[in-house]
C-alpha cells in the first residue's frame, strides 16, 4: 500500500497466477481485472506452470473455447470437461501429495478446478477472490468492464480513465510494465506511475534442491502456510 494515496492497479485476468500478481492485488487500494482486453493466446490467461515430474516446471491450465486475439476475454467461453478437471487434480496429487499443505490447499484449489461456470470471466474472477480470500488479501476486485464496456483505445489512456473515474493519481505495476509504460509520459497526463518487483529472498523449500522461481501460486500453497504466504505479499519493493 502506498501511504497517503489511493493507488489502483488493472491486470488481464490469469488462471493461478504467480505470487508477484498477488503482491501487485495486496498493494493496490482497488484492483480491476481487465476483462474487456482482447484475449492473449498462449498467455497466462488459461493456464500456468506448476512443478511437475523431473522437478522441471510443467504448464497446467484450462480449455477455452475458440480461443481468438478477436475476442475480448469477456466474450470468451472456458470448456467445462469434468474429466480433464479430475484428471488435472490427480496431476496435483502426483505432483504435489507429499507437500506439507497439499491437503489444506487442495480444499481451496478443487472446488475451482471443479467448477462448472462456463464464462470464462466469471470462472477467473471467482479464482481470483477465493484465492485472495485464502491468502488474507482483502483488496476490493472489480471487472474494467463496469468503467468501459470494450478496451477501445491505448493502455495508458485506459488506465488515465480509470484513475479519473475512481478519483485517483497513483496507478501500480508490476515490474515487467517498465517494457511498455513511461513514468514521464504518466505524469504528464497527471498520474504517479509505480512499479514493484518481488524481493529475490521470496524463496521456500520445495521437493527439489534448486529453487524453481514463479511458479504459479498453486506451487506456493502446497509448500506453504497461509502465514507464510502472507508475509511474502509485503516483500517487495519499488523500482
Amino acid at each position: 500500500m502506498i501511504e497517503g494515496k489511493k493507488c489502483i492497479a488493472i491486470w488481464q485476468p490469469y488462471f493461478f497466477p504467480y505470487i508477484g500478481y498477488w503482491q501487485v492485488i495486496h498493494t493496490a487500494d482497488l484492483f480491476f481485472v481487465g476483462d474487456n482486453a482482447h484475449y492473449i493466446k498462449n498467455g497466462w490467461i488459461n493456464h500456468n506452470r506448476i512443478l511437475g515430474q523431473g522437478d522441471q516446471p510443467q504448464y497446467f491450465g484450462i480449455e477455452v473455447s475458440h480461443a481468438s486475439p478477436d475476442r475480448l476475454i469477456c466474450e470468451t467461453e472456458r470448456v467445462v470437461n469434468l474429466k480433464r478437471a479430475e484428471k488435472m487434480c490427480r496431476m496435483l496429487r502426483n505432483c504435489y501429495g507429499k507437500a506439507p499443505y497439499y491437503n489444506e490447499a487442495m480444499e481451496v484449489i478443487r472446488p475451482i478446478i471443479m467448477d462448472e461456470e462456463t464464462d470464462l470471466t466469471r470462472y477467473l474472477v471467482k479464482q481470483l477472490r477465493t484465492v485472495a480470500g485464502y491468502l488474507g488479501i482483502t483488496t476490493e476486485i472489480r471487472l474494467l468492464s463496469e468503467v468501459s464496456a470494450r478496451w477501445d483505445c491505448k493502455a495508458p489512456e485506459v488506465i488515465r480513465r480509470t484513475c479519473l473515474h475512481n478519483g485517483c493519481s497513483d496507478y501500480l505495476n508490476s515490474i515487467t510494465g517498465t517494457k511498455f509504460y513511461n513514468k514521464e509520459a504518466f505524469s504528464e497526463m497527471g498520474i504517479s506511475l509505480h512499479f514493484i518487483r518481488r524481493n529475490d529472498d521470496i524463496r521456500y523449500k520445495q521437493r527439489c534442491e534448486e529453487y524453481v522461481p514463479d511458479l504459479s501460486i498453486i506451487d506456493t500453497m502446497m509448500y506453504c502456510s497461509r502465514e507464510e504466504i502472507h508475509d511474502m505479499l509485503d516483500r517487495y519493493h519499488f523500482v
